[in-house]
């Protein structure tokens, strides 16, 4: 609470500075417009004094106006200290503001205004992965992780979106605009951590889709009741993927093939959102039915006739090539 009411206090305080800067470039400039034209006479519009004071404070000086009554030259002297060193101070704001951005952009300080995004926590191989499927499905992402985990610099040469900061707090999610998410993508290798990511983004986000590996499989059951929706057991998925490697490993290679949609063949899968018969779904290109999920049960023996119900889903296999 105490950290909330500092913040909001240093916020106020901010903006109260830039609208003190405002009101005394714009008190300048009403001032000596005002009096200019009052000193110097009907010679002397308010309009052309208004030019003449913005001519005054930029420095720019092009003497076709100039004052010639004592009241004027005085007006001249008072817009010239006050105007040039007001706009030295806005100069000066600004330098700092852009720079500020660049730095928060380049070491990942800021926060991003992405919506329907994916968040990506920690930077390793299953996340170079997951960004090379990302980026291939031209899908907006973002990586979010420690600075001691991240090389900034590195992602910053990569173009890849970088949050730095501690992913189980919730300013650093709100960085990452965790509430306009539609998926975060958790794919560390300590289950504690994985949980209280979990935890932390699912209160910011109901709606979220959470999807982690788990590195430990008696914590499946954990990761499931912290609200995690898909749960890769790391463990379980590399031994059976081992095994087949002795005894099938042309299987292996087709299913590391088929996994990825850079290239080769990419599985897929379509929702169904009304009742109609599979002869009636429409396929892209190389597309082929080869499993249909009914009631989270898969079939891979039907018809072309079978009926499908709001909600079923089909898995497709298809020839793909790189996007890239």
């Amino acid at each position: 609470m105490m950290l909330w009411l500092f913040r909001t206090m240093r916020s106020i305080r901010q903006n109260v500075n830039k609208l003190g800067v405002l009101f005394l470039l714009i008190s300048v400039i009403v001032f000596g417009s005002a009096s200019f034209n009052f000193f110097e006479g009907e010679a002397v519009g308010i309009w052309e004094a208004l030019y003449w004071v913005i001519v005054t404070i930029t420095t720019v000086g092009y003497g076709d106006v100039f004052p010639k009554t004592p009241g004027g030259r005085v007006t001249f002297v008072l817009v010239a200290l006050g105007g040039m060193g007001t706009i030295a101070y806005v100069v000066e704001q600004l330098v700092a503001i852009t720079a500020k951005s660049q730095l928060d952009r380049l070491f990942g300080l800021g926060r991003v205004k992405m919506k329907n995004h994916t968040i990506i926590v920690g930077w390793n191989a299953k996340t170079e992965e997951a960004i090379k499927e990302l980026e291939n499905e031209d899908e907006d992402f973002l990586v979010v992780g420690s600075g001691s985990e991240m090389d900034a610099e590195e992602l910053d040469a990569l173009k890849i979106p970088h949050i730095t900061g501690d992913p189980t707090k919730s300013d650093t999610l709100n960085r990452c605009n965790v509430k306009d998410a539609k998926t975060i993508i958790i794919p560390i290798e300590n289950d504690s951590d994985t949980i209280m990511i979990a935890l932390a983004a699912r209160k910011l986000n109901r709606d979220l889709t959470i999807v982690a590996t788990c590195e430990t499989r008696e914590h499946v059951e954990m990761m499931s009741e912290a609200g995690i929706d898909h749960i890769i057991s790391y463990a379980e998925i590399s031994g059976r993927l081992l095994a087949h490697a002795v005894m099938e490993p042309v299987v292996v290679n087709f299913i590391m093939d088929a996994t990825t949609s850079v290239e080769g063949f990419d599985l897929k899968q379509i929702r169904i959102e009304s009742k109609r018969i599979l002869s009636d779904v429409s396929l892209e290109g190389t597309d082929k039915v080869i499993a249909l999920c009914k009631d989270g049960k898969f079939m891979i023996n039907f018809e072309d006739d079978v009926t499908l119900d709001d909600g079923d889903h089909l898995v497709l296999i298809s020839s793909t090539t790189s996007k890239n």
